[in-house]
């Protein structure tokens, strides 16, 4: 009779999601040095001027693109990394108000017919974290929202401090998920999550959302009704505080 380690099939799963991420991860890089080549060619295009309307369109249409592809090949490589735990964090004292603007910024273009509402208990507020990481979980949170927001209405992106951390949320008002599938959401291999007819693709970012949450000692979480609307959380342990106590 063959024996079978009981240890062999979560090896090989292992393995296999290496293997992929290490893919992703090459692809990314490979799509870095054309973007790169595209968005130096189109900000020089701009400044030589005599372009005519149409022709300027055209150059800040292909910058505007390329810059969108760039942050997504971004996105992608720190997707890959943190899936095959190689994710360094450099945490340092951050204003939430720079990290709350530098998201808002990112969706400057995507964002048609949906205004971007930021508000912060205290502009003073800080928070030691990787600035970076950061970052993307509250650029996917905003891109999820003003994906699958109602045309025309508010997305609001939020910081409050509280207990010794800064609780992130970004809410809209958009299709409703189902609460079976509020933790199933944040995970890309959850093909029984049924909001992902309604967000296809969505788990994929939402886990990187949950990871860096969970590298900072965080937690993520969902809220989602007709009424109140959908609000993403995210919870982030001020370590500056941890750092300072007895």
């Amino acid at each position: 009779m063959l024996a079978i380690n009981e240890n062999y099939f979560p090896a090989i799963l292992t393995t296999e999601r290496k293997h992929s991420s290490n893919v992703l991860d090459r692809l990314a890089q490979a799509y870095k040095t054309p973007l790169t080549a595209i968005l130096a060619a189109s900000a020089g295009l701009s400044e030589m001027g005599h372009l005519s309307s149409t022709q300027a369109d055209l150059v800040a249409l292909i910058g505007k693109q390329a810059n969108m592809l760039s942050d997504l090949t971004t996105r992608l490589l720190a997707a890959a990394r943190m899936d095959a735990s190689e994710v360094t964090v450099h945490q340092t004292p951050v204003g939430v108000e720079s990290i709350i603007d530098g998201a808002v910024t990112s969706q400057r273009g995507r964002s048609a017919n949906r205004k971007v509402l930021a508000e912060i208990e205290d502009d003073t507020i800080t928070l030691c974290c990787d600035r970076y990481l950061i970052l993307i979980l509250l650029t996917q949170y905003l891109d999820n929202a003003s994906k699958y927001s109602i045309v025309g209405t508010t997305i609001t992106i939020r910081a409050v401090y509280v207990n010794s951390k800064v609780l992130f949320s970004v809410h809209n008002f958009g299709p409703v998920i189902p609460e079976a599938d509020r933790e199933r959401v944040f995970d890309c291999d959850s093909a029984a999550c049924s909001c992902l007819n309604y967000a296809s693709g969505a788990g994929v970012g939402l886990s990187v959302a949950k990871r860096i949450a969970s590298i900072h000692g965080g937690n993520v979480w969902v809220t989602s009704s007709e009424q109140e609307g959908t609000t993403f959380f995210a919870a982030i342990p001020d370590q500056s505080q941890r750092r300072s106590s007895p």
